[in-house]
């Protein structure tokens, strides 16, 4: 029998896509998520998780997936699924996908509720280092006040999927009018979250993150019309940095416009970003403060 794992009253909020990403899945079963879905591996398993639960496009079936028999069926016990209805004669038990089962009867749940929401950073770097097998209570975390993200497969304006290689401006207008679903407090995040939306609008192949020699050179790129740079300042080091790296990159024989997406929020000195906008624009960038 497996070990019941019981709800936590005071978190019955939590989901079972956060509840299985959180508390049953390996490192390396979200490392390889991670890598699927062209985010950053880097990081603790707890910041990891968080990194996973923020990605447009995390499938319930494919995390369920993962999971053993008698992980499903801590799952469906945890959040009160009733067994399965089927016959349970010597066809089923010598034929049926008891897995299959579990999979579509937990999926089934999953796909009514809510959106995951991932902790901050703060929170996910003290989460538990690896699953276990008994009874598991988190500390209850804060609501966050945000909207749910919209479909992978949907632009801000509910626009379905474009086939072919965007040209510049297509590009440029669509990261103008993109909305973050989230408040994060890790550069790495917001760039997930675009590169995911980008996949979703131009298809995957269209919206790659570029290594260069040395490294990554931009963020994203975006079929060889253009590259991306997203950037989360603290401090005015931090525009500095950014104008000199960007400025860099312009100066290069790359072909496709450069695209600069700057989130404020962290930055008490607002007029900084606006002089740096400024900057960067006049030296040919197109610049987005969000």
């Amino acid at each position: 029998m497996p070990t019941e794992v019981p709800r936590n009253p005071a978190e019955s909020d939590e989901t079972i896509l956060e509840f299985v990403v959180r508390d049953r899945l390996s490192k390396e079963q979200i490392r390889d998520l991670l890598n699927s879905m062209g985010a950053s591996t880097s990081g603790a398993r707890g910041e990891m998780a968080e990194r996973l639960l923020g990605l447009r496009g995390l499938k319930d079936r494919e995390v369920l997936n993962l999971l053993p028999n008698e992980d499903l069926k801590r799952v469906a016990k945890r959040f009160g699924m009733p067994e399965s209805t089927g016959g349970g004669g010597l066809f089923d038990t010598f034929f049926g996908d008891q897995h299959k089962d579990l999979v579509d009867r937990i999926s089934k749940a999953a796909a009514k509720e809510r959106a995951p929401r991932p902790k901050t950073v703060t929170d996910a770097a003290a989460a538990v280092a690896t699953p276990v097998t008994g009874p598991l209570y988190h500390a209850q975390t804060p609501e966050v006040p945000q909207r749910a993200p919209p479909s992978l497969f949907s632009s801000p304006g509910g626009v379905a999927q474009t086939s072919g290689v965007p040209g510049f401006h297509e590009v440029r207008d669509f990261v103008g009018a993109y909305k973050f679903g989230y408040r994060y407090d890790d550069e790495d995040l917001y760039e997930v979250e675009l590169l995911g939306a980008l996949r979703g609008k131009y298809g995957i192949s269209n919206a790659v993150r570029q290594e260069g020699d040395r490294g990554r050179v931009y963020d994203i790129v975006v079929g060889n019309s253009t590259r991306i740079e997203m950037k989360l300042p603290k401090s005015k080091t931090d525009l500095d940095r950014m104008v000199g790296q960007v400025l860099s990159y312009l100066a290069k024989s790359h072909p496709g416009g450069v695209i600069v997406v700057i989130v404020s929020f962290q930055m008490k000195n607002q007029q900084e970003i606006h002089n740096r906008q400024q900057e960067l624009e006049r030296a040919g960038a197109v610049v987005f403060v969000k």
